[in-house]
């Protein structure tokens, strides 16, 4: 069980912190490569494009300005890149070898740009700031939806993953995904507690047996968790004060595991999990 291939998530601002540090700490300990994916807008196509739409035309001053800020955006996130690599002691720069950090260009638009790298990542890694912007919340959406990727929501230092974890279980495809992606980071936890809703459970559609799930963890070496039974009409709450109140630093769930539009009028459990910003580090699959 490793992480040996890692996306990190950087758009030059708020989020990058957690998302670079994080990730370059597991490539060190997973004797990883992590690639590091700018998502911030390319301002100078878009404006042309919309120019090219208007019948208007961009002067070659206005654009180079553009094209300069998305310069310093870009040198921006390397030089926070370099500096995370240095600090977990990961080689930084293109090449082969691991552990190993890289920035990539900044070409595609982002969410093709996920699309086309998270098909073999082993994780796609976003800060917590990136959700509270509209283009990473765009891509956060791509990369765990259409492209059914994991996602870790970095909310604290590497150091929090060798702290609880807490499994939200109720026996869906999307939290058996999750909880095989957060395989790795289960090993380093100091216990485990499997977290389950009794209130909210489909017994019709999934089998949410507890023993099942720590028999699949015990076959892959990471041990077994305690039993944690809650009752709450808000699920995606109550699911996330059970993993607080067992001082979880990690939280492995399903995402929308319901129709889009039954989230989109009820809220749903992911709903909650992602408002929880001072809650624990977020594993999330689709």
């Amino acid at each position: 069980m490793s992480l040996k291939h890692i996306i990190a998530i950087a758009a030059g601002g708020d989020g990058d912190s957690r998302s670079l540090g994080l990730s370059s700490s597991l490539a060190s300990q997973h004797d990883g490569v992590v690639e590091v994916l700018p998502i911030y807008p390319d301002s100078a196509a878009d404006m042309v494009a919309l120019g090219m739409t208007l019948g208007a035309t961009m002067s070659p001053e206005a654009i180079e300005e553009l094209a300069a800020a998305e310069r310093e955006l870009q040198g921006r996130i390397e030089e926070a890149a370099r500096a995370a690599a240095n600090q977990a002691d990961v080689v930084f720069g293109p090449g082969e070898g691991a552990p190993r950090m890289s920035v990539m260009g900044r070409g595609l638009r982002p969410a093709l740009a996920v699309s086309r790298h998270a098909a073999l990542a082993d994780l796609v890694v976003f800060g917590q700031g990136h959700l509270d912007h509209g283009p990473g919340r765009d891509v956060f959406g791509q990369c765990l939806l259409g492209d059914r990727a994991p996602v870790l929501v970095a909310r604290h230092d590497v150091d929090s993953l060798s702290g609880p974890a807490a499994i939200a279980w109720d026996g869906s495809p999307q939290a058996g995904r999750a909880v095989k992606a957060a395989l790795p980071l289960l090993a380093m936890a100091s216990e485990i507690h499997i977290v389950q809703c009794v209130t909210g459970l489909d017994r019709s559609a999934t089998d949410p047996d507890i023993e099942a799930l720590n028999a699949y963890l015990r076959l892959h070496g990471v041990g077994e968790g305690a039993e944690v039974l809650i009752e709450g009409e808000d699920e995606g709450a109550a699911l996330l004060s059970a993993a607080k109140g067992r001082l979880a630093t990690l939280l492995i769930a399903g995402a929308w595991g319901h129709s889009r539009l039954r989230e989109a009028v009820f809220g749903g459990a992911t709903r909650a999990f992602l408002g929880g910003k001072d809650g624990p580090n977020l594993l999330l699959a689709h």
